[in-house]
């Protein structure tokens, strides 16, 4: 049975604090986090699906914060109406967010996040959908980050295969990183704290002619082995990779997802 003392987070600023005090007083939780029952045990009394083109996600809250309802798009996939729930249950939790409405767009919950506050709810809703200390020791049984992994740990999660990347990259031991697509031009990329070099395409470059990543089609699971510089920027000094191996997942309209790992 879950439960969620109040009062031992409300000194609780940071958004991996306060998931590490909801899963210690949850040891037990079952996968995917019930995100919505952990809500209402917050205070929030209405979590509601809502037609709109204009927004993703919408808090209205009491000006205590003691009671709130929470309303999503009903048109976005449900690993992103699960995300968009975390997002702004962080709004409601997180004790300097003390707007008492927030109307969250698709740029707000997600990667191109600008304003602290959206970013800490981001923070907070991707812990508390992956926390770490459920996350690290799967990754330390999975040890090489692959693909599989990510669609593994998604479909476990409940989470989407972006999101799900992006914290396989934050919390792996290895050095990976992921690079994200569409129409074979990079949108950005996120990189383990291992992976020690710096990539050679950014935002808005094409993928590199020399990579199998351009293909229209691609088996996830296939690994490809290329000279490192068409990925990684030449440098002096030290030792530096040789080869660089690569997997992707191609996805629907056009977006692929490449993971990057080198010895």
């Amino acid at each position: 049975m879950l439960k969620l003392e109040l009062i031992e987070l409300a000194d609780l600023v940071h958004p991996e604090q306060l998931v590490d005090a909801i899963i210690q007083q949850n040891p037990g939780i079952e996968l995917p986090i019930p995100i919505e029952e952990l809500a209402r045990l917050a205070g929030i009394t209405k979590i509601e699906p809502l037609e709109s083109v204009g927004f993703e996600g919408t808090l209205i809250a009491n000006a205590e914060k003691s009671a709130g309802a929470i309303f999503y798009s009903s048109r976005s996939p449900r690993p992103r109406q699960r995300f968009t729930i975390g997002h702004e249950l962080g709004h409601f939790l997180l004790p300097w967010h003390r707007q008492t409405t927030f109307n969250c767009t698709a740029e707000d919950i997600g990667s191109r996040a600008n304003k602290d506050w959206e970013i800490q709810a981001n923070q907070f809703a991707a812990e508390l959908l992956i926390p770490q200390k459920l996350l690290k020791p799967r990754l330390h049984k999975f040890q090489d980050p692959e693909l599989d992994h990510v669609l593994t740990l998604a479909e476990e999660f409940g989470t989407s295969v972006t999101m799900t990347a992006h914290r396989l990259a934050e919390q792996s031991d290895y050095p990976c990183a992921f690079v994200f697509s569409k129409d074979n031009q990079v949108r950005y990329s996120v990189k383990s704290a291992h992976f020690a070099e710096q990539l050679c395409v950014w935002k808005g470059n094409s993928l590199p002619a020399g990579s199998p990543s351009r293909q229209q089609t691609s088996s996830h699971d296939e690994w490809h082995e290329l000279d490192s510089t068409w990925w990684l920027k030449e440098r002096r000094g030290g030792e530096f990779p040789e080869m660089v191996y690569e997997q992707t997942l191609c996805q629907e309209d056009g977006y692929k997802i490449t993971l990057l790992a080198y010895e």
